[in-house]
């Protein structure tokens, strides 16, 4: 990692998606039933779903409010155990947070401790990292400082940082434990546009230097295109899955020219569709 990221201008260079089908399956959902019980009320979240995903993807999932993407989100990273089927992590069951898997939250201001500095923040990533000596963990740090941006801001504290620059600690310090898979829900949801797009521009170069998978959640079908290999869109509870889109547009992917791209548009209102129309079709009857 030895050129720092230009988070206005940095290029991309990744596998098209149709080389990334070709990989090796790192994560298998079996059969999943997810149920939970209130008050006597039994919601199903998802029925007898089964997917694969594939090693080095980028995967987002999409769905109308309250469809389960979070859910599936904390299944898949052992946050919540499935009521049956198994959820499978390079061919093992998961039974609890597994190694390898490192969780974004979208609330970022309360995932970094607001008394640790950027590098304090980072380091706590390696707390559980033995035999690593003051000075290697002070160049890890400082490597992954540099990977998302924050060169020159090591000893400001959180407080001190934009809402953006602070998701970048986050994400920092969820990369310097070398995770296989990255899981981030909705983790640019609170920052403004402008904000939101350099940090996209900044995770699809982090994908591209970095040998992960990334599984995002969002609301935001547009975000999805933009940054996605593939998309799962979700539907109603019970769940299945409504649609299994392959994302066909070139990388590097631009903010502009991608955009721009009549494939973009019409994956983009595909999606839209199937979701506003699920949206709309849950308002109560006009009176």
């Amino acid at each position: 990692m030895q050129r720092r990221i230009d988070e206005q201008t940095a290029a991309v260079k990744v596998e098209v998606p149709a080389a990334a089908a070709r990989r090796k399956t790192i994560i298998q959902l079996v059969d999943i039933d997810k149920t939970y019980t209130s008050g006597g009320r039994v919601l199903n979240i998802f029925s007898s779903l089964s997917y694969k995903i594939v090693d080095g993807s980028f995967l987002s999932i999409v769905g109308p409010s309250g469809c389960g993407k979070s859910t599936l989100l904390k299944l898949i990273a052992g946050l919540e155990p499935p009521t049956a089927g198994r959820v499978l992590f390079n061919g093992q069951a998961i039974d609890g947070p597994p190694k390898g898997m490192i969780y974004v939250f979208q609330q970022y201001s309360k995932s970094i401790f607001p008394w640790r500095t950027v590098i304090e923040n980072v380091a706590f990533g390696l707390s559980t990292t033995r035999n690593i000596s003051r000075k290697d963990r002070q160049a890890r740090c400082k490597e992954y400082i540099d990977l998302v941006g924050l060169s020159g801001y090591e000893d400001y504290y959180p407080a001190q940082l934009s809402g953006g620059m602070q998701q970048r600690v986050a994400i920092a310090r969820a990369l310097i434990c070398e995770p296989k898979v990255l899981l981030m829900d909705e983790p640019f949801s609170a920052v403004d546009a402008m904000t939101r797009a350099i940090l996209q521009e900044l995770l699809l170069n982090i994908w591209d230097r970095l040998p992960i998978t990334v599984l995002f959640v969002t609301h935001d079908v547009e975000e999805a295109v933009f940054l996605s290999s593939r998309i799962l869109s979700l539907g109603r509870p019970p769940n299945t899955i409504k649609e299994d889109v392959m994302v066909d547009l070139a990388y590097p992917r631009d903010q502009i020219e991608t955009r721009g791209d009549p494939d973009f548009s019409s994956i983009r209102q595909r999606l839209f569709k199937s979701i506003f129309l699920q949206e709309k079709a849950d308002e109560p009857a006009a009176r």
